[in-house]
């Protein structure tokens, strides 16, 4: 019977192998760097919006479509959500010395809940404070979103929306938040962000 035995030669790297394998890995790292950087610059570009007649700026996500239009100051929204779109608003209304928030949040919440399906006020009104130190009151609210297209079929969307609403030389400023409930906590920071930096 005959044995074989066999052994690997296992020689030790040389210097310029060794250095070849730190700097890949250097490269790997650095390059993992640079793509999480390009990433979050995609996501958080940012496009200024100033309205001097009534003293308000803010940045918004760049990719998000504004609307000056209506009955507000200005609206943005995700249009490339599927589904609801992702939106914030500003509004400004005049008011008289005696208006308190509580008087925008009732004619709010009557106004909603004449024209929004399953309009519900959830508990507890709380004070919020801006970044310029500005005390509101926060609102938190949901209702059912519905399609108004007869032709396309789709299940109704649960929506979640917060009014940020203060009171600053003799006009209420109201902000308004909406999104879909299921992604809510993700599109909270896009509004957090928006109103680090809204100016009034």
């Amino acid at each position: 019977m005959i044995y074989i035995e066999s052994t690997s030669d296992n020689p030790e790297l040389s210097f310029r192998q060794r250095w070849n394998h730190y700097l890949a890995v250097v490269v790997v790292i650095v390059c993992i760097i640079i793509a999480v950087n390009l990433r979050d610059a995609a996501l958080y570009a940012v496009t200024s919006y100033t309205n001097s007649t009534v003293g308000i700026s803010a940045l918004y996500p760049r990719n998000w479509l504004i609307n000056t239009t209506g009955d507000y100051v200005f609206r943005v929204q995700d249009m490339s959500r599927v589904g609801f779109k992702t939106t914030i608003q500003v509004g400004v209304q005049a008011v008289s010395t005696n208006t308190s928030t509580r008087n925008i949040v009732d004619a709010l919440t009557l106004n909603r809940s004449q024209t929004l399906a399953a309009y519900r006020s959830l508990p507890a009104d709380n004070n919020f404070i801006l970044p310029d130190g500005t005390i509101a009151t926060e609102v938190s609210y949901t209702y059912t979103a519905i399609n108004a297209d007869p032709f396309l079929e789709t299940i109704p969307t649960v929506v979640r929306g917060i009014d940020i609403i203060t009171i600053k030389r003799g006009q209420a400023v109201i902000i308004t938040f909406l999104t879909d409930s299921e992604s809510y906590e993700a599109d909270y920071d896009t509004f957090s962000r928006f109103l680090d930096t809204l100016e009034f």
